[in-house]
């Protein structure tokens, strides 16, 4: 779980704009997206394959 503490003399803006950044870098709401929706093993395997052919 990530928390961010306040910092002396920081505004509340700017720690949540660190949260953000956070949430960010550790993919968290990339996660929840993915897991949003079951995907079959079958479609999961096609869309890899189109993610690899387009790099």
């Amino acid at each position: 779980m990530l928390t961010v503490t306040i910092r002396e003399n920081e505004s509340f803006e700017k720690a949540v704009r660190r949260f953000e950044t956070e949430c960010r870098k550790a993919g968290i709401l990339q996660s929840v997206i993915r897991k949003r929706y079951y995907v079959k093993p079958s479609r999961k395997k096609y869309l890899d394959k189109l993610k690899a052919r387009s790099k």
